[in-house]
């Protein structure tokens, strides 16, 4: 007897978007996911399964966990990213452990190593809590149920409110008891500390810092198993209902670790700015100088004139009135981004796009100048960029850009460099990358200058830079919980930046540059 599955197509488009399996926890069934899967559908594929005797799944008797990863084993698509809670996330483990063919990435939600403590896994639940929690199922199961769901609200912020909605999630598919206690009895025997030792596949397990079932201790346990780990604050048990963001955020660094990663990269950039959008404006010193100084670049008359990467929209009126541009156009490819723009331009007559660079959904030869101001640097593949832009551009039209170069936050990287070797700042290309992407193009120009920033404390710099949506979206860069003692070195190593009056520095390598699409171009 098979189980319940239910596959969701990746909303947009549909190549190179991976396969997401989701698998829920014991006391609710894969509703509990439907609040997620508007989120998880921008970035995947997503089939949901249900365990036996949970929603769509048939009561069966319990042949031991073999038989039980058979049946999931069964419902995936050939190769998947697995993504369990609670003790869907302990299933997940032994999928990824017993079928790394299978698995090509594994993220789990609230789940430990083991459920109940023991003399060689300490941080978990004790052994009598579980024992009466287990005796209480028997004799009152839907009492214990209820009290249950109180529990995996309990610990995060607006706990009545998740408490209301995961009953309410419950009552929408009833659970078969007798199937409910031989997986809360697996639960209790599972022993995942061999398994999660030997994983190869790339691999982010968050937990609550607020959780009332799995202790927050348990985070460097996991990390001693070689394993990233990050703990969310303000969170409970149901992590992925109280911090749903820094859920899908984890959930999007881990897809774009895989083989076919540009869109999910992509997602990752769109959705840390569209998340400081609110706050980028009140740190944003260095955009505003470098912006203000590609201005000059401008040509004096623009018909059509477009802001590619317009962020907050804090440009859009500058470039319009420079140009005397009859029709504006703004494009940002995060909707965070633009519908802050939106809202706070209200008085300028524009036309708000949502889009990638690298395919900007406009018709050819429709602008006469693009504006970019320190955007094209998150774009992969800067040829394509860059014929995009001139086929959009009209004959003669103008394309003016402001960039920044591998050398930017050099004292950030160098200081990083004195702890590991993993990638903390992103890198940026070449010169010569950006040189022969320019080419096709006349009237080629290419000014460089360093722009340094000082702070009084290097936490003054590490907020800005958050606040500004500068997300690390590089390959290798490090995930997971970090020691204080690497924090530690990290900042001593900083120190030694500080000049002579006191202060530290952030260097910024900016390239200005103008390009003209040719006039008998097609």
């Amino acid at each position: 007897m098979g189980l319940s599955s239910r596959r969701y197509e990746a909303l947009g488009p549909m190549d190179g978007a991976p396969e997401l399996v989701l698998l829920h926890g014991w006391g609710l069934s894969s509703v509990v996911w439907l609040s997620c899967l508007p989120a998880l559908r921008e970035l995947a594929h997503v089939t949901t399964i249900d365990l036996p005797g949970f929603g769509g799944s048939a009561a069966q008797p319990m042949q031991g966990l073999d038989q039980l990863l058979d049946q999931l084993l069964a419902e995936m698509p050939e190769r998947s990213v697995v993504l369990g809670f609670s003790l869907g996330g302990m299933l997940a483990v032994q999928l990824a452990a017993r079928f790394p063919h299978r698995v090509q990435g594994l993220m789990t939600l609230a789940s430990n190593a083991r459920f109940i403590a023991g003399r060689v896994w300490p941080t978990a639940m004790a052994q009598a809590t579980f024992d009466g929690f287990y005796q209480s199922a028997q004799q009152s199961f839907a009492a214990t149920l209820k009290r249950f769901l109180a529990l995996q609200a309990k610990g995060g912020h607006s706990d009545k409110i998740l408490v209301k909605q995961l009953r309410e999630q419950a009552a929408a598919d009833p659970i078969e008891q007798q199937s409910a206690l031989a997986l809360l009895a697996l639960l209790s025997s599972l022993d995942n500390g061999a398994a999660l030792a030997t994983l190869q596949m790339p691999s982010v397990h968050l937990l609550a810092a607020g959780d009332a079932l799995v202790p927050a201790a348990a985070a460097e346990s996991l990390s001693a198993l070689g394993q990233s780990v990050t703990l969310v604050d303000e969170a409970c048990h149901a992590v992925f209902l109280s911090q749903p963001e820094q859920c899908v955020e984890a959930l999007v660094d881990l897809l774009a670790q895989l083989p076919v990663a540009r869109r999910c990269q992509k997602a990752a950039v769109a959705r840390s700015f569209s998340r400081a959008a609110a706050t980028y404006d009140d740190v944003a010193e260095l955009q505003r100088q470098v912006g203000e100084q590609l201005l000059s670049y401008l040509p004096a008359q623009a018909d059509i004139a477009m802001d590619l990467g317009c962020g907050t929209g804090y440009f859009l009126s500058a470039l319009a009135t420079t140009t005397a541009s009859q029709q504006l156009i703004a494009l940002d490819l995060a909707e965070g981004m633009l519908s802050y723009a939106r809202s706070n331009q209200v008085n300028l007559d524009c036309s708000w796009l949502g889009g990638d660079a690298e395919a900007i959904p406009l018709a050819d030869a429709s602008v006469s100048v693009v504006f970019s101001s320190l955007a094209i640097q998150w774009c992969e593949d800067l040829p394509a960029l860059f014929a995009e832009v001139k086929r959009v551009l009209k004959p003669g039209g103008r394309f003016v850009f402001a960039t920044l170069g591998p050398n930017t936050l050099v004292e950030l990287r160098t200081a990083w460099r004195a702890v590991d070797d993993y990638v903390h700042v992103n890198r940026f290309e070449e010169r010569e990358v950006l040189q022969v992407a320019m080419n096709g193009f006349e009237g080629q120009q290419l000014d460089e200058q360093n722009i340094t920033l000082t702070y009084q404390r290097l936490t003054e710099l590490t907020r800005e830079l958050k606040s500004l949506g500068a997300h690390n979206v590089n390959a290798g860069r490090p995930n997971g919980l970090m020691g204080k003692a690497k924090l530690k070195l990290f900042r001593e190593a900083y120190e030694g930046f500080r000049n002579q009056d006191g202060l530290l520095p952030a260097t910024y390598q900016v390239w200005y540059g103008s390009v003209t699409k040719p006039v008998d171009a097609d």
